[in-house]
């Protein structure tokens, strides 16, 4: 009996799936039925019809550099005072002189309440007031700190995670591909992006790209990498999910798309068996395993952006770039994006839009921690089905399929890992 319930729910599975992948182009089916299945396969049994899979909140500060007698260059908002603390992140930036007022918007986790505001000299030297991250500061109290070893803060830098098999369902341990990304505004007309591939706990082809919305491909002048040689260099196959063999190309609605890569196992382990990639799972397990995986360094790669003359980058803002992943399902080329852009096709046409295919679940998820650790294989980032809360983050009130259930409701819960079910 046991065996028979088994084939039954197994081809039940099976069925739901060739129906939902059907489903996504089949106008017979509405799309109250098509988010059932979607969400019925999903970790979490009841998804909060309002998730937007979103841990950030906006901060809005106008800082006043009265400052006197000194050649005030910068200002920037911070995630903590560079004098007392180690790790510290610059979450806006813009330039400055003595006695300007500049108004700076960052995006930090909902569950961060104070952040700094700091203005810059020339030679390097930090002006830090704590602020509530709203309204207006300035440098003339007696609660500024200018003095005492500084700890260099770097640019804020988010991690990407991406689930492969869109629009079908996953196993949801979003390691498939995993990305590190930062951004910096040098000059008005410039911007460098440094991305790090961490992992690729997939055994298909995937690719990856990023879209930056609000910049216009005619305003582009150049992009350069800094270690002189793409993350893909000498790929021995022909090149299809992004066909241009340029570092970046003009996306469907005319914006910049940089093109990093075609194949992640290529990035990471080039190696060729028989003519044909070698596709292990890479720093998804925490061994080595011949033929299933490996452990290797992350790569690294630097993009700078210089727009024409007259041109400049009005969004500051690092969590408005749209990284996504390619993958080919059911012939098709596909893109997986954060929930935010989930239904933008950037290089691909694929979908019919949200109206069509909507549902509550994320392929993707970016997570306000420079070194978040992703779950291993064949763990969900976070199971809550019928009572049961399973997975990589699930210490219960802290947990993944919690926030999933309540968007308003365990917010840290990329803060409270199992250790055991984690890449570290």
């Amino acid at each position: 009996m046991k065996k028979t319930r088994t084939i039954v729910a197994l081809l039940y599975a099976v069925g739901c799936i060739l129906v939902l992948f059907a489903s996504c182009r089949d106008m017979s089916i509405d799309t109250e039925q098509r988010r059932a299945i979607i969400e019925g396969m999903f970790p979490i049994d009841t998804v909060d019809k309002f998730h937007q899979w979103d841990l950030l909140q906006s901060k809005t500060v106008t800082v006043r550099t009265d400052i006197e007698n000194d050649n005030i260059s910068r200002v920037q908002l911070l995630s903590g005072n560079p004098y007392e603390q180690e790790d510290v992140e610059i979450l806006a930036e813009k330039f400055a002189q003595v006695n300007d007022n500049v108004t700076l918007t960052a995006e930090i986790a909902k569950t961060e309440n104070t952040i700094y505001a700091a203005a810059v000299n020339r030679k390097g030297k930090y002006y830090v007031v704590p602020t509530k991250g709203q309204g207006s500061v300035n440098f003339s109290g007696n609660n500024v700190v200018s003095s005492g070893t500084l700890h260099e803060p770097t640019y804020q830098m988010f991690t990407y995670l991406f689930e492969e098999d869109y629009p079908l369902p996953g196993d949801f341990d979003f390691n498939d591909v995993v990305l590190r990304i930062n951004k910096s505004t040098p000059s008005a007309n410039m911007m460098v992006l440094t991305v790090t591939l961490a992992a690729v706990g997939s055994q298909t082809q995937l690719a990856a790209a990023i879209r930056l919305k609000d910049v216009d491909f005619d305003d582009v002048a150049e992009v350069n990498i800094a270690e002189k040689e793409r993350f893909d260099e000498d790929y021995p196959i022909e090149r299809y999910y992004i066909d241009n063999d340029q570092v970046y190309v003009r996306g469907l609605d005319g914006s910049l798309i940089i093109n990093l890569f075609e194949d992640a196992h290529w990035v990471l382990n080039p190696v060729t068996e028989n003519g044909f990639i070698k596709r292990v799972n890479i720093n998804s397990r925490r061994y080595e395993k011949e033929n299933e995986s490996a452990i290797v360094p992350t790569k690294t790669r630097t993009y700078t952006v210089l727009l024409k003359d007259g041109k400049t980058f009005d969004n500051s803002l690092s969590s408005m770039l749209d990284p996504f992943i390619i993958e080919n399902n059911g012939g098709l080329n596909m893109e997986v994006h954060t929930y935010r852009y989930k239904y933008d096709e950037a290089i691909w046409h694929y979908t019919n839009g949200p109206g069509d295919e909507d549902d509550h679940v994320a392929w993707a998820l970016l997570i306000p921690d420079s070194k978040f650790m992703y779950p291993v294989e064949e763990i969900p980032i976070g199971r809550y089905r019928n009572g049961e809360i399973y997975g990589a983050y699930s210490r219960y009130n802290h947990s993944f399929g919690q926030w999933g259930r309540d968007c308003e409701k365990s917010l840290d819960w990329w803060k409270y890992p199992t250790k055991a079910q984690v890449y570290y």
